[in-house]
């Protein structure tokens, strides 16, 4: 199986998405089409890209994580109800999916069926597409191979067998090391929200809060500007152990989706 040069239209992932909602989650191990089991992320997520198996495996696992994590909140319960991945969805057919989502939303069924759930399968696409900007090919041009990947602590000779390469090496690390630090000041701040530190005191939890937004938005900042760095001495391909991804990308692959 290949992997895509480029992300097919949202038009196209959207026809590929069909027959899914139809049959509803789990993706089904006989599902084939090589529109959605191209997409570069889904081949990045694959143990062995070349079973076609693994990549739905790893397709199945890359939807549910994109509606858990649904952009609209208005519709966001909707969308994984009419995939069957909310709870009292599963199992049921689409006929049974559709009625339950429109209900979740406040529509009438034909009404959601019609004008809700194109909406619903566009944003999804779009997710998908934006996910596989986030990597890119083997085939394309990359910086110089190290002897030492981007996610082992080992510095061999060849981390620093020039200036070039020892400075390549450094802020690779550094910015994965600042990309890793937004995920977790991400997940802070979300935790914080659902999960207060001392609910018993409100105006604690609400300072520990406000100070975990800034120290996120802080990391923000420093991702962007070390990997403009990046892109400016070594174009948009960056390394991570096996996989590469699309430098721009990076915020979106630590879980954010804003611009500040």
């Amino acid at each position: 199986m290949e992997t895509q040069i480029t992300p097919p239209s949202v038009e196209a992932i959207v026809k590929a998405l069909r027959p899914i909602l139809t049959k509803g989650l789990p993706v089904r191990p006989e599902f084939g089409d090589e529109t959605l089991l191209g997409l570069r992320g889904v081949v990045a997520r694959s143990v062995d890209p070349s079973d076609r198996l693994n990549r739905v495996k790893a397709l199945d696992g890359l939807i549910r994580n994109q509606l858990v994590y649904y952009p609209d909140d208005e519709l966001s319960e909707a969308a994984r109800v009419l995939f069957g991945l909310a709870p009292g969805s599963r199992g049921k057919n689409l006929t049974a999916r559709r009625f339950q989502a429109a209900s979740e939303t406040g529509y009438e069924t034909d009404h959601f069926r019609k004008h809700i759930e194109p909406k619903i399968l566009k944003m999804l696409a779009w997710q998908l597409h934006q996910d596989s900007q986030n990597y890119i090919p083997r085939s394309r041009a990359v910086p110089p191979p190290l002897e030492s990947s981007g996610d082992t602590p080992v510095i061999t000779k060849g981390d620093v067998s020039s200036k070039e390469a020892a400075e390549h090496e450094e802020l690779l690390s550094r910015l994965w090391a600042h990309v890793y630090a937004l995920r977790a000041e991400i997940l802070r701040v979300e935790r914080l929200k659902g999960w207060p530190y001392d609910a018993t005191e409100p105006s604690l939890s609400e300072k520990m809060l406000e100070e975990a937004v800034a120290v996120r938005d802080s990391e923000v900042r420093e991702v962007k500007v070390l990997v403009q760095r990046y892109i400016d001495t070594y174009g948009q391909g960056i390394t991570h152990g096996e996989a590469e991804f699309n430098a721009e990308g990076l915020l979106r692959l630590a879980g954010w989706n804003r611009d500040i």
